[in-house]
């Protein structure tokens, strides 16, 4: 089931997934107000989006000329889509005025309120907030998020569930939502209702599922260790269900997800680090690496991750990408500090990678995130089994190069699968940590296949690296196998 899921959703980006989720919650949407199963006018619905959207594209598009900098399009028509979930419905004048400035406000945003090339705040709801505090003298209202209705409950929860799966951040939803559902819910209780009539009182008629699958989920706003992710999921949940009012300032679904941005931001903000582009080196026929020097000590933990931000003339994926860190942290701290990536480089790639393979020795490139949780336990009498799949090796090379340079002995087995027989990226790193290096094939992924390669694999635990389906298929071996514990290294290409 879960390699099914991960081939469906991987085969669009992150934002195509995005667009299609939100367009179908629409479309039932108009189709129920036609229908009269739900309150809006299908035609104020219609009507509200197409303003929605040409007040957004626009306003990102003069923003992003003024910046010199390549509009992100895509991203523009999903904030678009998002607003025009929460704004009234309407086709009077000063609704409709009011919805262009939210939209307008927020495609800004993205420009003005950002740090180290990243947005801070949720887009859509911080241009629904701003344009609410600006309606509120004139009597008009800027969130009044329609679409929550337990009609529409069933395509936002899949929608939903799709995105937070796609993102890996079911955890970060599931705090959100429990935490609001027992504060919510209490208050409900104690006003007479039932506990689980409260709780579908809060799933149904709250706006807890679209905010944790279309909004808390977005990855540009969220932080990068899990605590850190927990921590905002609980503060957002708190604010959105605690009720307070101060002139017009009150707990709203927006402004509590701009709270829970802003402590994501206090908790996890680092200086800046640049990297300037040393050498590329081919790993394979069909990888290659990146070496940089920072221009300063770059922090992280070996298996983690940096996110890069390279201006160029971008295709739908945008101007950052997540890496991980091929090298170890020992290497980035030497006194002559260098970080490695590395990267498959297929024919007719993403433009991201068609600009890294431009630049020339010497150009900087920003670091705009280093993060991930996919660390080696603590305790180095842990037996473990690594499940590389071809670049998937990459956060495995920091792990044993770090171990290399500590002098630290580890029982590992690294099983690299790969459909290229004899290519074992980075084994000279392997072998220098000691590991014993196993070569499967993808077909070989199977529980009775796995016992045979690593007859004493259920006492190991497991770290799997690689392409969505190949982490969803060799999860799922393993814990067949009988392995207990599967870590596993995913990025969602956002």
């Amino acid at each position: 089931m879960r390699a099914r899921i991960d081939a469906l959703t991987g085969r669009v980006s992150m934002y195509r997934l995005a667009t299609i989720t939100l367009a179908i919650v629409l479309a039932q949407a108009v189709l129920f107000a036609f229908l009269d199963v739900i309150g809006p006018d299908p035609y104020a619905i219609l009507g509200t989006l197409g303003v929605v959207i040409v007040a957004t594209l626009g306003a990102n598009e003069l923003a992003a000329r003024l910046a010199r900098v390549v509009p992100h399009r895509e991203s523009s028509v999903i904030t678009a889509l998002i607003i025009t979930c929460l704004v009234p419905p309407t086709l009077t004048t000063a609704g409709l005025i009011v919805a262009a400035g939210a939209s307008v406000l927020a495609a800004l945003s993205k420009y003005l309120l950002v740090w180290r090339g990243r947005h801070l705040l949720n887009p859509a709801a911080t241009g629904v907030w701003v344009a609410g505090l600006i309606a509120f003298p004139f009597g008009l209202a800027a969130g009044i998020w329609w679409v929550v209705t337990p009609a529409l409950l069933p395509a936002v929860a899949i929608g939903a569930l799709l995105l937070l799966d796609r993102t890996r951040r079911l955890d970060v939803g599931l705090v959100f939502i429990v935490v609001a559902i027992i504060i919510s819910g209490s208050r409900l209780v104690m006003t007479g209702s039932d506990p689980l009539g409260a709780a579908w009182t809060v799933l149904s008629l709250y706006p807890v599922v679209f905010l944790a699958g279309y909004m808390l989920s977005e990855p540009l706003t969220l932080p990068p260790l899990r605590w850190q992710r927990w921590l905002a999921a609980a503060v957002t949940a708190v604010a959105f269900s605690v009720p307070f009012s101060l002139g017009p300032i009150y707990n709203s679904p927006e402004l509590a997800l701009v709270l829970g941005n802003i402590v994501a931001f206090a908790v996890s903000r680092r200086g800046g680090v640049a990297l300037r582009l040393v050498e590329r080196t081919p790993l394979s026929d069909h990888a290659t690496e990146y070496r940089f020097e920072p221009s300063r000590r770059l922090a992280f933990e070996a298996g983690q991750y940096l996110e890069l931000h390279l201006p160029h003339r971008a295709d739908i994926r945008g101007t950052r990408r997540t890496f991980s860190i091929a090298s170890a942290p020992e290497l980035a701290a030497a006194e002559q500090p260098s970080v490695a990536i590395g990267l498959r480089t297929p024919e007719g790639g993403s433009s991201f990678k068609a600009a890294l393979a431009q630049l020339e020795p010497g150009t900087r490139i920003a670091v705009t995130q280093v993060a991930g949780d996919f660390l080696l336990p603590r305790d180095p009498a842990v037996p473990l089994l690594m499940v590389a799949g071809g670049i998937g090796m990459t956060p495995f090379a920091s792990q044993l190069a770090s171990l290399a340079a500590r002098g630290e002995q580890r029982d590992i087995v690294l099983l690299v699968v790969s459909s290229n027989p004899g290519e074992v990226l980075y084994r000279e790193a392997a072998e220098a940590a000691g590991a014993r290096i196993v070569e499967a094939s993808p077909d070989q992924l199977t529980p009775d296949a796995l016992r045979a390669l690593v007859p004493d694999l259920a006492a190991r635990r497991g770290f799997v690296s690689g392409a969505p389906s190949l982490v969803a298929a060799a999860r799922t071996a393993l814990r067949r196998a009988g392995v207990r514990r599967v870590h596993t290294d995913y990025f969602a290409g956002y």
